[in-house]
């Protein structure tokens, strides 16, 4: 088969590469470079987690997610993760840690409960206040983002075609094809259309469904006070308050990154507003501030803007337009199922797994 995929992120990297390792001929075209630091999927990184609230269904993908990356380090001869543990505070019954934890015990994945002086004990440059109590797993890390992109865009160089610095500018789903800016046509027997932000222009009749959401996210220097601490330090999720953000440990030597997780606003466009001010990185950065001890010796170093694609539900989505197969495998927290939804696509391509499966599992169903 000659597969065709028109996005050199994460999800047609990830496809691309399962597609090569099924025996198929693959061509990815991406307007930038890879990797290109305007795609949704690049960035430092991104977090892989069990704690998922009331989404069982994207909870019990994360093992398989895991099995899936592994794959990916052998295929690399290398590890782009840094496992941290996982650490969510609870504020009041019935909030997103509450129901990740009911969502854990129902799937049998262990976790702990810690009280605000066990917290306090084992993460001394964090706050416990306004905290009944958190979950504690020590599974859970960050995945290297812009590295497992680049590594991924080195496979398929090697291993297939990668075409680079050209747009699409059309597609022709009933023939299979890319038509290029300029004017070459990329023909194949199938084709995957993983676009990110840019979907909606190439597949005008899901733009009602996808609505592209800038975001942005800061980055910080560590008090040396605390630098011990957060040298083994969790990621931090406080999803589902008015001021929630999530952060990422200093890893791997990158600084501390803090963004929010609220999916508010868009439609934006993709090429507009690609950087960050710094009355915008200041915001973000001060939902930190009930937190983290000494929050004012910490220091912005850097803030970047990422776009992810958002449904109305932010669950994951998986189209077939006219024969084309569209990928929407974002709304902020795709990044860590992209090894194994690769690997997914291409057994639907190949015939393995049936469409109204690969669609219904994408979307973090269960049966």
């Amino acid at each position: 088969m000659k597969l065709i995929v028109v996005g050199g992120g994460l999800y047609g990297l990830a496809t691309a590469r399962a597609a090569i390792n099924r025996g198929m001929e693959v061509t990815v075209i991406e307007q930038g470079r890879v990797p290109d630091p305007l795609a949704t999927s690049v960035d430092r990184h991104r977090l892989i987690r069990y704690p998922y609230g009331a989404l069982d269904g994207y909870a019990l993908m994360i093992h398989d997610a895991y099995a899936a990356w592994d794959g990916v380090w052998r295929d690399f001869g290398r590890r782009h993760y840094v496992e941290t543990g996982t650490l969510a505070h609870h504020f009041e019954p019935g909030d997103w840690a509450d129901q990740s934890a009911a969502s854990l015990d129902r799937l049998g994945i262990a976790y702990e409960r810690l009280k605000p002086a066990e917290l306090d004990r084992r993460f001394p440059m964090l706050s416990s206040d306004g905290a009944i109590d958190a979950l504690w797993l020590t599974s859970g890390g960050a995945l290297l983002a812009d590295r497992i992109v680049g590594g991924l865009g080195d496979y398929v160089r090697e291993k297939g075609t990668l075409l680079e610095g050209i747009a699409v500018a059309d597609i022709d789903p009933g023939r299979a094809t890319a038509i290029l800016a300029d004017g070459r046509r990329i023909e194949g027997d199938r084709l995957v259309v993983a676009a990110g932000a840019w979907t909606p222009r190439l597949v005008p009749a899901l733009a009602a469904d996808l609505r592209p959401v800038r975001q942005v996210v800061t980055y910080a220097k560590v008090p040396a006070k605390w630098k011990d601490a957060w040298a083994s330090g969790p990621m931090l999720l406080e999803i589902e308050r008015d001021d929630g953000f999530y952060a990422v440990p200093p890893v791997d030597g990158y600084g501390l990154k803090l963004g929010d997780h609220h999916m508010d606003g868009g439609p934006d466009d993709p090429e507009a507003r690609r950087g960050a001010g710094k009355d915008e990185a200041k915001a973000i950065w001060e939902g930190g501030r009930r937190r983290f001890r000494d929050f004012d010796d910490y220091r912005i170093i850097e803030a970047k803007t990422c776009l992810y694609t958002v449904t109305a539900d932010e669950r994951f989505r998986i189209a077939d337009v006219d024969g084309a197969l569209v990928l929407s495998c974002c709304s902020g927290h795709g990044f860590k199922f992209g090894a194994v939804m690769g690997e997914r696509v291409a057994a639907h391509l190949d015939g393995a797994v049936d469409f109204d499966a690969l669609q219904h599992w994408a979307a973090g169903k269960l049966l």
